[in-house]
C-alpha cells in the first residue's frame, strides 16, 4: 500500500537548478532547527513540530493531505536527500527518499515542497474507511555542511496524524470492525473455554480416588474413554454388562425420572406413582436397557481411539446418565480407559493471545497511541505465555486416575 510523491521529485529538481526564491520568514509557527539547519514543515497548515500524540493532526481520508516545507541553513551547507514516511502501526504506506545533492546558502528561505496527497485511495475502500486511529509521518533531511563534506547529518521531524472519527466512533472503519469482531471472538472463545475447562475440573473432582469405573459410578461427560487395541475374540457378556452397569447405576442413578414410564420421580419415593416399578427393578430395567447398547459402542469407539463421554453418549443416541453408566460398565470390564478429562488448552491459548494482541489495536483507534506492529506482536507472545502457563495449572487441576484395561 505504499505511494510515491507526485511531482515531488521534479519540484526538487527545479528547486536545484533556480534555488528557489528568498521568501520572508514565517513566525506562527514552530520550526524544526539543529543549528545547522532549520526547516518548517506544514501539515495541513499545522506545524509537525506542534503535533504529537496528545495533539495529532485532524485527517479526513475524503481530503488530500497538504504538505508545505521551508527550509533555511544557518550555515552553508549541502542537502543529499529528504526522506518521507508514513506509516500506520509501523507499517510504510509511503515511503520514498529523494535525492537533492544541492548546496544551499545560509540565511535564504527556500519554499522546499508544496504538495497536495490523496492519501484516500489508498485508505479507503467502496466508502469505508480501511483504517482509523493514529499514522505518524515524517520527514528527514540529509545533509553535510561545506566546511565537513565527508560527514553526513540529518534532521528528522515527525508528526501525528488522527485519521477519521475519535472515541466509539472510530470502531467503524473496517480495521475498527476487524478488532471489535476478533475481540469479541475472542472473548467468547475465552468463556466458553473456561466453562469447559470448570466442566472438566469438576468431573475430575469426581474420579479423583477412585478405583474402579464402578466408584464412580456415572462417568462425567468430560471424560476421555481410550478403546484398548482390538483382540481376536473380543466379546461382552451382556449378563455381566448388566450386573456392572447396575452397579454403575445404582450408586449415582439421579431418580428424577423413572427409567421404564418418563415421569418424574417423586422425592424420597420408593417406586413410581405412575407405574409402581419400585427403585430397585428401575435399576435393572434402566441397566438392561442399557446393556442393549454395547455392540453399538463397540462401533461408536474404534480400538486405539478416544472420545468423550459426551460424544460417546451423543454418538449412541443416549441420555448422559445412560451414556456415563455404560461407559463406567465398559471401563471396569476393560473395554475402555480412562486417564485424562478434556480440558480446552489450545483454545484458552489462542483466546488469551488475540485479546493480548489486539489491545495495542483498541489504544490506538481509541485513544490515540502510536504502537508499531512488533508492539501488538511482543503483545500477543505475552499473552500467549500467559494463557499457555494459566491452561497448563488448569490441566493440572483436572487430573484424573487411571482406570480401566488392566483391571
Amino acid at each position: 500500500m505504499k505511494r510515491t510523491l507526485p511531482h515531488l521529485a521534479f519540484i526538487l529538481f527545479i528547486a536545484g537548478i533556480l534555488c528557489m526564491y528568498p521568501l520572508a520568514p514565517v513566525q506562527a509557527q514552530t520550526w524544526t532547527d539543529d543549528g545547522a539547519l532549520t526547516f518548517l514543515l506544514e501539515v495541513n497548515d499545522i506545524s509537525a513540530a506542534d503535533s504529537d500524540v496528545s495533539s495529532p493532526i485532524p485527517y479526513n481520508l475524503t481530503d488530500n493531505l497538504e504538505l508545505e516545507l521551508t527550509i533555511e541553513a544557518i550555515q552553508n551547507l549541502t542537502i543529499h536527500a529528504m526522506r518521507f514516511v508514513i506509516q500506520y502501526m509501523g507499517i510504510p504506506i509511503v515511503n520514498q527518499e529523494i535525492p537533492i545533492n544541492t548546496v544551499v546558502p545560509t540565511g535564504v528561505p527556500i519554499a522546499l515542497v508544496n504538495e497536495s496527497i490523496p492519501l484516500g485511495p489508498s485508505l479507503s475502500f467502496g466508502g469505508f474507511d480501511l483504517i482509523s486511529g493514529t499514522i505518524i509521518g515524517e520527514v528527514t533531511f540529509i545533509y553535510s555542511l561545506l566546511t565537513d563534506p565527508g560527514t553526513n547529518a540529518t534532521l528528522p521531524e515527525d508528526f501525528v496524524l488522527q485519521v477519521g472519527a475519535t472515541g466509539v466512533a472510530a470502531i467503524m472503519s473496517v480495521n475498527g470492525l476487524i478488532t471489535v469482531g476478533f475481540t469479541v471472538m475472542a472473548v467468547f472463545s475465552l468463556l466458553m473455554a473456561l466453562d469447559d475447562f470448570q466442566q472438566g475440573i469438576m468431573a475430575a473432582r469426581k474420579m479423583r480416588g477412585a478405583k474402579r469405573g464402578s466408584d464412580v459410578g456415572i462417568f462425567p461427560a468430560a471424560v476421555v474413554l481410550r478403546r484398548k487395541p482390538k483382540k481376536n475374540g473380543e466379546k461382552i457378556s451382556k449378563d455381566e454388562l448388566v450386573q456392572r452397569v447396575s452397579d454403575a447405576a445404582g450408586k449415582s442413578w439421579d431418580h428424577k425420572r423413572c427409567p421404564q414410564c418418563g415421569k418424574k420421580w417423586k422425592k424420597d419415593a420408593t417406586d413410581c406413582s405412575k407405574c409402581g416399578i419400585d427403585e430397585l427393578s428401575a435399576v435393572k430395567y434402566f441397566s438392561q436397557d442399557i446393556a442393549e447398547y454395547a455392540p453399538k459402542a463397540m462401533k461408536a469407539v474404534k480400538p486405539k481411539s478416544k472420545v468423550t463421554v459426551g460424544s460417546f453418549s451423543k454418538k449412541l443416541k443416549l441420555k448422559p446418565a445412560k451414556g456415563g453408566a455404560l461407559a463406567a460398565a465398559l471401563t471396569d470390564m476393560g473395554i475402555f480407559q480412562t486417564r485424562s478429562v478434556k480440558v480446552p488448552l489450545m483454545k484458552v491459548a489462542f483466546a488469551g493471545m488475540t485479546i493480548a494482541g489486539f489491545y495495542w489495536s483498541w489504544l490506538q483507534i481509541l485513544s490515540g497511541a502510536t504502537p508499531s506492529l512488533l508492539d501488538a506482536l511482543l503483545y500477543a507472545a505475552a499473552g500467549l505465555v500467559v494463557s499457555v502457563v494459566v491452561a497448563y495449572f488448569m490441566n493440572f487441576l483436572a487430573r484424573v486416575p487411571k482406570l480401566g484395561y488392566d483391571q
